[in-house]
């Protein structure tokens, strides 16, 4: 026993000690469950609480989306309008696609470009010739016609070129810079107020947008991103441009919305996003220019994530952060719940309780979703989960611990079953008991008497424990019970308090058995006349708790016990080592040899009865069966019992 479970068993009974791991395991649990809230595995759980509202039938895409994209392709870049252009040199043709997209309705519009170069610097080396003088002036007077309306981007590392940031004005460079959570994938959006002086390209669109949106957010996407938003090339504009009816389809497109430009070649400005477990939309649930859409990648492109976020903030297709003190309910309510079945439920059902916590948390987190929350689906499980380890490893390591030593150290005075019922209660049984049916044995060593004469008492104590020793091991594998010491003899009991399924046959095995260690126990003893006698009967005793207040015992008591104890006087007079009564002998199998040696009536009793023994040689002492003429003896008849 280790020394805190030795103070933890002087000063705690076993519900204080319940009461205490109760309360260590919830405090631990609940501040595991509030420090997981954006563990790194967090998010994982978060994009399947979005894969599961999709599967399940959330929002769908639809044509009113507040926010389309225009994206820079593969396609674009291959067609025979802009094949010729290098991308740093179309300035010129932004703007027109620009300039017609706001003449169209659009509300605000962002490019997710950085302009660091400007064409307007650049000399020829050999000659020093300016021959690009002028080439960004259509965007430059763009950028400048429109200030307020329109956003250009800046990075961490790239800034754009001098002439651009001075067109397009102080609030007209903003940072495409998107924040992302602990395990690397963007879910998020901080604003800060106000929205028009925000240094976010996210913000200044959402501030020309009129929304009132202040508080972090994380978007909910219903689909792949790449998939869902409408969508255009540029060489689609471009060529909608070209024609009244193509002007008439741009102005459906952007008319109320804000427009993001972007480049959309694969893996360029390309991040993790909440929306990579998601189904892909169907073709028909969203707008799409006659080029078609860029491939759906593993990642996604930075253009389809600004554009989310902030047509998410726009929609209401959010979830905010949950009020503190709804986490600490969740995270003491599952706390509780883990404790309560790390003390009460067996070891092997605590994993379905950890599957079912984890169910039952996602299931609260995908709710919350609905009521415009995002719950962090780890604090309630992680609590669960801690606090019932913590409460089993209490429950395995000072309960059930407690409860074995009790057993372990008092299963010598009384029966185990006894004793894991008082651990378990701490109670003493109630006084009395109930009426049942066993076997009763009284185990003798014979000549004892003579035997104690000629040695020490030290000698006699050694030898009597000796042979006690190893019948009680025997009694104990066939399942009996020793119920007391009485000087020389052993009063052992069957089917009390445990319960045997033949108790009749596991005590005269058990008989058998013992007197199969005579040898032994004259070679260890050294007592060459040493000899034993076994008396057993069955019938109905009263099992239970004898005594008093100060002292009490469990045991059996009845005729039966009383007619065991007289069967041994018959034991002794025909000299054999068992002696049973006919109620223990019909309910052997036909195979044990069961010989009648004596009927009528014992002292004591009102009726007769037969006492029989097993017909093998070594249940004859050998001074009555081996020395004499066994022929010249009257022998007894063998007796079937009908089975």
């Amino acid at each position: 026993m280790t020394f805190a479970g030795r103070i933890a068993d002087a000063a705690f009974g076993r519900k204080q000690l319940i009461v205490l791991i109760a309360c260590v395991a919830m405090a631990i649990g609940v501040i595991a469950g509030l420090s997981a809230k954006k563990a790194i595995w967090e998010g994982w759980f978060t994009d399947r609480l979005f894969q599961i509202r999709a599967i399940m039938g959330g929002a769908q895409p639809s044509a009113s989306a507040p926010v389309a994209v225009i994206g820079l392709d593969q396609t674009a870049l291959d067609s025979d309008r802009l094949s010729p252009y290098p991308r740093v040199l179309m300035t010129p043709v932004l703007a027109e696609t620009g300039q017609a997209i706001l003449d169209s309705g659009a509300v605000a519009l962002g490019f997710d470009f950085v302009f660091a170069y400007s064409a307007d610097s650049f000399v020829y080396p050999e000659t020093g010739e300016e021959s690009l003088r002028g080439f960004d002036l259509p965007f430059q007077r763009f950028l400048f016609a429109n200030r307020g309306r329109v956003f250009i981007a800046h990075t961490e590392v790239g800034v754009p070129h001098r002439r651009f940031t001075a067109a397009a004005g102080s609030g007209g460079v903003r940072s495409v810079i998107i924040s992302t959570d602990s395990d690397g994938v963007v879910r998020s959006h901080t604003p800060q107020l106000p929205l028009a002086q925000s240094p976010y390209l996210i913000d200044a669109l959402l501030g020309a947008a009129r929304s009132s949106m202040s508080e972090t957010y994380t978007a909910i996407p219903d689909a792949r991103l790449s998939s869902s938003i409408p969508y255009l090339s540029m060489i689609d504009v471009l060529t909608m441009m070209e024609s009244e009816e193509g002007r008439e389809k741009l102005k459906e497109f952007a008319r109320g919305r804000i427009i993001l430009i972007g480049s959309l070649i694969p893996f360029e400005d390309e991040h993790l996003y909440s929306d990579r477990f998601l189904p892909v939309a169907a073709a028909d649930q969203v707008e799409t220019g006659q080029s078609g859409r860029p491939r759906v990648q593993a990642q996604t492109a930075g253009v389809f994530i600004l554009a989310d976020l902030v047509g998410a903030a726009l929609t209401g297709r959010v979830a905010l952060e949950p009020p503190t003190g709804l986490l600490w309910g969740l995270a003491i309510a599952f706390a509780i719940a883990g404790a309560f079945a790390g003390l009460m439920l067996p070891l092997m059902t605590l994993p379905l309780v950890a599957i079912g916590g984890i169910a039952a948390a996602l299931g609260i987190s995908l709710a919350g979703l609905e009521f415009g929350f995002l719950i962090a689906p780890g604090v309630a499980p992680v609590a669960c989960i801690v606090a019932m380890v913590v409460a089993a490893s209490g429950k395995v390591a000072v309960l059930q611990r407690k409860q074995r030593s009790l057993v372990r150290l008092f299963s010598h005075y009384l029966a185990p079953d006894v004793i894991r019922q008082m651990a378990h209660s701490e109670q003493l049984p109630e006084l009395g008991g109930d009426t049942r049916t066993v076997v009763v044995a009284f185990i003798d060593i014979a000549g004892f008497t003579k035997m104690s004469d000629s040695l020490a008492d030290g000698e006699v104590v050694k030898m009597v424990n000796t042979c006690f020793d190893e019948i009680g091991r025997v009694i104990t594998a066939h399942h009996g019970y020793i119920d007391k010491y009485i000087g020389d003899a052993i009063m052992a009991v069957w089917n009390a308090p445990n319960t045997v399924a033949n108790p009749e046959q596991a005590a005269v095995d058990a008989s058998r058995e013992i007197v199969g260690l005579l040898d032994d126990l004259r070679r260890k003893t050294g007592q060459s006349i040493l000899d034993l006698r076994v008396a057993l009967n069955a019938g109905p005793v009263l099992v239970g708790d004898i005594g008093g207040e100060f002292r009490r015992s469990f045991t059996v008591m009845g005729t039966t016990v009383n007619t065991a104890s007289r069967i041994e006087s018959v034991a002794k007079d025909k000299k054999v080592r068992l002696a049973f009564s006919q109620s223990v002998a019909q309910n052997l199998a036909s195979t044990y040899p069961v010989k009648e040696i004596w009927s009528g009536q014992l002292r004591g009793l009102s009726k007769d009865i037969s006492v029989f023994t097993l017909d093998i040689a070594e249940m004859y002492m050998e001074d009555d069966f081996s020395t004499k003429d066994k022929s010249k003896q009257q022998q007894p008849k063998l007796l079937k019992f009908p089975r």
